[in-house]
């Protein structure tokens, strides 16, 4: 048995937003081959400075040596999925600390925390602790802003979080979110579009247009 120790690295957690609605829509072919692109995506994002962990479903576990190093990774598979028509956003979370290392397993409340705050982020978000905002902050990255989100509390945390959203400007791209599947879809190529109270939306296949005419009131 590998003997434990204590290392300090940055833990990040990155899913596909909209993973349930997905599947639904589109059914599980289609949702299998997504996850199996994602997965290729992750592996070569990450090189060579992160280390996957696990991949469980559509949800990555990574760990960067330093937040410098997790923004680089983040912001290649960014771009990546911007790039790519119909391929849903995804969202991340991280947080930098330290944890207890047994074989190739991570644990304790670092990672926890890195957790937690990924589920607190919206589709094409990526949600940070202070801890990696003032680390990027201090070294100053011209590509990138981080904007404090206010307090948020969580189930089982005495104190509440205080998380802040690293804004990556080389990955912004002109599209809409389809919203029945949350499938990304760029305006010029969509399948169709239809307005509702006073709003546009866009939708990158027929099956999800007649889905929220249907009812649209349950996708909006």
């Amino acid at each position: 048995m590998s003997a434990d120790k204590t290392i300090e690295a940055t833990f990040c957690f990155v899913d596909i937003a909209g993973y349930t609605a997905l599947t639904h829509t589109h059914g599980e072919l289609a949702a299998a081959n997504l996850v199996d692109e994602f997965s290729e995506m992750i592996r070569a994002s990450i090189a060579p400075s992160g280390e996957l962990q696990s991949l469980t479903g559509d949800c990555a576990f990574v760990v960067f040596p330093d937040p410098l190093a997790a923004k680089d990774a983040l912001s290649a598979l960014y771009k990546r999925i911007a790039d790519r028509q119909n391929f849903p956003v995804v969202r991340a979370g991280l947080h930098h600390g330290p944890a207890l290392l047994r074989g190739n397993r991570h644990f304790g409340s670092t990672v926890n925390l890195a957790a937690r705050v990924a589920a607190q982020a919206t589709g094409g978000q990526i949600l940070c602790t202070r801890r990696v905002a003032d680390h990027l902050a201090v070294n100053g990255i011209p590509d990138i802003e981080v904007e404090h989100q206010g307090l948020f509390s969580l189930r089982n945390l005495p104190q509440p979080v205080d998380p802040y959203e690293i804004v990556l400007s080389d990955c912004l791209r002109e599209y809409a979110i389809d919203p029945v599947c949350k499938m990304q879809v760029e305006k010029r190529h969509a399948t169709g579009d239809l307005r509702y109270n006073s709003t546009t939306y866009w939708f990158c296949s027929l099956a999800c247009v007649e889905l929220f005419a249907r009812q649209p009131s349950a996708y909006t």
